[in-house]
């Protein structure tokens, strides 16, 4: 073949339009690529390659899909996903939803079949046209990169980027691609055209609200969700609560348990919203600022709906309204407590209402910690994790009990972490998958708190974190299943026969038999003690270690049963 046809082949394949988006996408700031393997996606894992984007290959696409969510929420730029045809991106689905609803960027870019081979019974064809449906910011289905304009790949790439990063959410790009797949001459990588851009909202509009809101009314409240906010955003937020003298309610994943950003946090939410003595002591508020993905805490969502504000700001707001009391006003975007800082002045000198929320957590918070020296509860076990951590972590929450654990045991200690949460779609799958991606991520160490449920649906990722010689910690509280079950109605609903057949479901794994075998090094603590010496133990090795530890779910149960009453009590006696 001459030179001339080996060009013209070359310009006709799909690899110039790939390349161009590629290098397009990388100039955006985008860096990892997560691929899995096959072969109609060989010119786009390849084009990846070329244009020095950061490739890592994932046997398994639903381990892909929860690394590159991962990733991203500690990054804040998108990982491309790469998958051929066929049901392969179907298995993106779970992290794509949860990519949508706790609003991460994400770009899924899946091979497909050209048009005249669709709906003909061409092998590992279905139909990839809108598969995600309403759980992406964006669907394309691109034209056949084959002799396509090289101009609207760069199109492609700004429009993708914009929609995943400034709609905060997955994106889908279905590939049509035609054979030959595999390259004829050698890649050629064009300069870029494109630079990162600033998609931010101007905000300026929401920041006079808030103080016209902070003037006039003095009950109100922040309520902080799971987030991921960084630092100086959160120091604003609690500067503004120090001037308006509202008490700021914060989530387990909120980041601001542990960060020195007020005198305003409350931390026992859900003791004080879910007790009567201390609900009808206070008026219903007047203002509610709500930031981040919906609060864990239940008892505060049904006291809100009880007592709905005047005014409901939510500040925003991902692919949902965060808003389960039906009673949003006010919507604004951006960083809308920009204007304050630690010498703004006070709009009040003093808050019965924040006296009296701070009172309660005071009351609340000694009451919790009688609870956290007992071996077997839940929320000691967790809180010896905390304590024994000696460095800046991010500490990844699994859904189901463990967040809630959290949700009491996370004090507001001087411990220098982060959280991480799957809190949009709150599932159990891919939540070692994301631990994973996260500790690619992040300079810091990552611990991955999860239940035996949630680690059973996700040993895809145990073995992704073992090959890719992950540097990270996996804490698996085994409590015999479903444990979560028995904080609800339907435990008493029905007899314990039909409870423990459909919804306890112990995966009956013998995890430190498997995990051995694997070569892991993994511990198996007997007490609090022993786990938290584990904790620090691990804290300084630059490997793979999971620790292993039975709870009683019976003994959880008790603790907080124990807890809500002990406050009931002894807050209503002050009252």
């Amino acid at each position: 073949m001459d030179k001339k046809s080996t060009t013209d082949n070359y310009q006709s394949s799909a690899y110039p339009f790939a390349i161009r988006f590629f290098n397009e996408i990388k100039a955006l700031g985008v860096t990892e690529v997560a691929v899995s393997p096959g072969s109609r996606n060989t010119p786009l894992v390849l084009a990846a390659e070329v244009t020095g984007l950061n490739v890592k290959v994932f046997l398994d696409e639903r381990v892909a899909g929860f690394y590159a969510l991962g990733h991203a929420k500690v990054t804040k730029s998108p990982v491309v996903l790469i998958c051929t045809s066929g049901t392969a991106l179907a298995n993106y689905l779970p992290a794509v939803i949860e990519a949508n609803h706790s609003g991460v960027p994400m770009i899924v870019c899946s091979a497909d079949r050209p048009p005249e081979l669709r709906q003909w019974g061409a092998g590992q064809t279905i139909d990839q046209v809108q598969i995600y449906g309403s759980n992406v910011r964006w669907f394309y289905d691109l034209p056949v990169a084959n002799n396509a304009d090289l101009s609207q790949a760069q199109n492609i790439a700004i429009r993708a980027w914009d929609r995943s990063v400034a709609g905060r959410g997955p994106v889908h790009l279905n590939w049509p691609l035609r054979e030959p797949l595999e390259p004829l001459s050698d890649l050629v990588v064009p300069e870029a055209n494109l630079r990162p851009f600033d998609s931010t909202t101007n905000s300026d509009v929401g920041a006079q609200r808030l103080m016209q809101l902070g003037e006039k009314y003095q009950n109100g409240i922040i309520s902080v969700g799971p987030n991921d906010l960084d630092d100086n955003a959160m120091q604003r937020i609690g500067w503004f609560s120090e001037v308006v003298k509202w008490p700021i309610i914060a989530d387990p994943a909120s980041q601001i348990r542990g960060r020195a950003v007020s005198g305003t946090v409350i931390t026992s939410g859900e003791v004080l919203c879910g007790s009567l003595p201390f609900t009808e002591s206070l008026r219903s508020p007047d203002v509610v600022i709500h930031i981040g993905l919906a609060p864990t805490s239940k008892a505060y969502k049904r006291w809100l709906g009880i007592n709905p504000p005047e005014h409901h700001i939510l500040v925003s707001p991902t692919a949902d309204w965060v808003d389960p009391s039906n009673s949003i006003t006010e919507v604004y975007y951006g960083d809308i407590f920009f204007p304050y800082s630690q010498s703004s002045e006070t709009l009040r000198p003093h808050s019965e209402w924040l006296e009296q929320w701070k009172k309660g957590n005071t009351v609340a918070t000694s009451i919790v910690k009688k609870y956290l020296q007992d071996d077997h509860n839940e929320l000691s076990i967790v809180n010896a994790v905390m304590e024994g951590v000696d460095d800046e972590v991010r500490v990844m929450l699994s859904n189901s009990m463990i967040i809630r654990d959290a949700e009491l045991a996370f004090a507001h200690s001087a411990i220098p972490y982060r959280t991480l949460c799957n809190r949009g779609a709150n599932g159990i799958d891919g939540i070692i998958s994301t631990s994973l991606g996260a500790s690619f991520g992040s300079e810091e160490k990552v611990i991955c708190l999860i239940g035996d449920v949630a680690a059973t649906h996700d040993f895809g990722g145990i073995l992704a974190s073992i090959r890719l010689e992950a540097e990270m910690i996996i804490v698996v509280l085994d409590n015999g299943g479903g444990g979560i079950f028995n904080f609800l109605p339907i435990s008493n609903a029905i007899n314990k026969e039909q409870f423990d057949k459909y919804f306890l479901t112990p995966p009956m794994l013998p995890f430190v038999e498997v995990l051995k075998s694997l070569s892991v090094d993994v511990s198996t603590p007997q007490t609090i003690k022993d786990l938290k010496a584990d904790i620090t133990k691990t804290m300084s090795k630059s490997s793979l270690s999971i620790i292993y530890y039975q709870s009683d779910t019976d003994s959880t149960l008790r603790a907080f049963g124990s807890i809500r009453d002990a406050f009931d009590q002894e807050f209503g006696q002050e009252v």
